[in-house]
């Protein structure tokens, strides 16, 4: 069929996933490590990234005001964030703890 994708064995599409992915965790760590200075240290001490998605830094926030200032300075951060990561992350999104502290 003209236009259609050849399917092809997962063997073949692994190692692009897995680079990806490897790609996804080595900037989060980097955010990780970069957090106090990007968003302040008041604010790094109860609002943490812990996940980055398909370009959404997912942050989890200690109690609502920390979440309600951190989205006060969304703009400033995702401009520091796209900064510190070559413009891999697009958008912050904003979460509650789990209640772990870190």
């Amino acid at each position: 069929m003209a236009g259609s994708n050849p399917v092809q064995p997962i063997r073949a599409l692994l190692p692009s996933i897995l680079r990806r992915a490897e790609q996804q965790h080595q900037t989060l760590r980097t955010i990780q490590r970069a957090w106090g200075g990007l968003v302040g240290k008041r604010l790094a001490a109860h609002a943490r990234p812990v996940s980055l998605q398909r370009g959404r830094l997912i942050v989890a926030v200690d109690r609502p005001g920390d979440g309600f200032l951190l989205s006060y300075q969304r703009g400033p951060v995702l401009e520091r964030l796209q900064a510190e990561t070559d413009g891999a992350v697009r958008d912050i999104v904003i979460r509650p703890s789990d209640g772990v502290p870190h």
